[in-house]
């Protein structure tokens, strides 16, 4: 019976530690690290996508959207999160200030720009704010990854990396459902719409949030002081992974890393990999073309055809399929080994729904099929943030660049293609859209082939797990506080 409750722990959860200490440890970080970046994640989706919910059921009459003005609005959120990635990047790998106080201070500071949408009353103080909140929301997708990078072995990375980007999708799943209930009982309550007091909420989830992470929050392995770990275990926490050079960053130091990683196979492709897959894959829910099509359906009088409240709730379906898609993705790639073929099952989604767009005239049952399986798209998030997790392990500094500079530069894509190829004024057909989709999905799967063709002809120099224990065996300790001058996580 034990045996059978290990292969299924192993299949949906990964293997478990033989060690009955190190299996004690992985649950605490799992109770919460996990936790912590899974409700950040959460809720900086609910505040991002409550926009879009915003927009259909009342703010852009109330506040004069008009044209492009939510593309625009778009693109000025995708501004500030590009501007916000390296500053971000330099300081968790910098170790200048901790991810205890850096996390929450920015959960903190982007929860007041959430509320202060619920008071504006034209589209240039939205352009601000979102320009604003961007800035701090920066810190969370790249830098959870660099945190999970660091707390996690390879083969415990894909699945805690599939909850955690899942949990955007349960924000965007659960900003449709609440937009829905609040349309419904607090819409004119204290002479506040139901978008304005969506945005009220949101902030009041957001705040003690960002307490839980400044109170449990453990920071990085090698300087960890969380009162929930022992002495032992924090010991532990280090044997158990790779063995990698860890050195103090100094503006010599960085510059010459810099130089190497930039000169490195793995930034270019992962950079380029995530650039231009999230912007086709992801096409459904970053350009809300599903919220428009619902909004847009008219009766044979002109009225709207479906209620504000179900075109909350039935946007939502496309979230389902993101997340099962992405937990069942991750599945099947960490039993196989092979991350590309994510690509491959992504590009063939989006190239489905994108066809049955382009051909449009499909009835209503055709469109909300196209546009839910297009939520697959979503599936290989997970898988190809591990794959340059895993790629990278050899150099600190390399793996924090790429994980940022994956998200950074598709955000920088996004500036530009998002007012080009899916202007608002285009909705919903979106032609242009899809014809894009089509072509750069195609070159992302292009892209991961190089990856995988690159691996293979100039491998890197990865560290194992097992590397950590053999340096212990050979009469190492392990270093409380590792100082600037020792090379790594294990001294003499």
């Amino acid at each position: 019976m034990g045996a059978k409750r290990d292969k299924i722990e192993t299949l949906f959860w990964g293997k478990p530690p033989a060690d009955p200490k190190e299996r004690k440890l992985l649950v605490k970080l799992d109770l919460v690290i996990l936790s912590y970046v899974c409700l950040s994640y959460w809720i900086n989706y609910v505040d991002r996508a409550n926009l879009n919910n915003a927009y259909v059921t009342g703010m852009k009459e109330a506040v004069g959207f008009k044209g492009n003005d939510l593309s625009l609005a778009g693109s000025c959120f995708t501004a500030g999160y590009v501007v916000g990635q390296i500053p971000s990047s330099i300081i968790l790998a910098s170790g200048r200030i901790t991810p205890r106080f850096w996390f929450p201070f920015c959960v903190f500071c982007w929860g007041f720009c959430t509320l202060g949408l619920a008071f504006v009353t034209n589209v240039k103080q939205v352009f601000a704010i979102r320009f604003v909140q961007a800035l701090f929301e920066a810190s969370t997708f790249s830098g959870t990854h660099y945190i999970l990078g660091s707390w996690y072995k390879d083969s415990e990375l894909g699945k805690r990396t599939a909850v955690f980007t899942s949990s955007a999708q349960f924000g965007s799943f659960f900003s449709g459902i609440m937009q829905g209930a609040i349309r419904q009982t607090l819409h004119g309550h204290h002479n506040k719409a139901g978008w304005q007091w969506m945005f009220i909420i949101n902030f009041a989830m957001t705040i003690p949030i960002a307490f839980y992470g400044w109170a449990m929050f453990p920071d990085t392995p090698h300087n960890t002081k969380a009162f929930w770990l022992t002495e032992d275990e924090r010991a532990l926490c280090l044997r158990r992974l790779p063995y990698v050079e860890h050195q103090k960053i100094t503006w010599a130091s960085f510059r010459s890393s810099v130089r190497k990683a930039i000169t490195n196979w793995r930034w270019y492709l992962f950079s380029a990999l995530f650039m231009v897959s999230a912007t086709s894959f992801e096409k459904t829910g970053i350009y809300a073309e599903f919220l428009l099509w619902l909004k847009s359906v008219k009766n044979a009088d002109g009225t709207q055809f479906y209620s504000d409240v179900q075109v909350n709730y039935y946007s939502s379906l496309q979230t389902v399929v993101a997340i099962i898609g992405t937990y069942a993705m991750t599945v099947y790639c960490d039993a196989t080994g092979h991350r590309f073929i994510a690509n491959v099952i992504m590009y063939v989604s989006v190239l489905i729904s994108s066809i049955m767009l382009l051909v449009w005239n499909i009835g209503t049952a055709g469109h909300f099929f196209a546009y839910s399986i297009s939520g697959i798209g979503y599936s290989g998030q997970a898988s190809n943030f591990a794959w340059a997790n895993s790629m990278t392990r050899d150099d600190e500094l390399l793996r924090s660049m790429t994980l940022f500079s994956m998200n950074l530069f598709s955000n920088l894509w996004n500036l530009w293609y998002q007012i080009t190829v899916w202007p608002v004024s285009q909705a919903p057909k979106f032609r242009n859209g899809q014809i894009a989709t089509i072509v750069t999905g195609a070159a992302s799967v292009g892209i991961a082939a190089a990856i995988v063709y690159c691996s293979r002809a100039y491998p890197p120099n990865l560290p194992q797990d097992n590397e950590a224990a053999e340096v212990a065996e050979k009469g190492f300790d392990v270093a409380e506080e590792p100082v600037a001058e020792e090379k790594g996580h294990y001294v003499k």
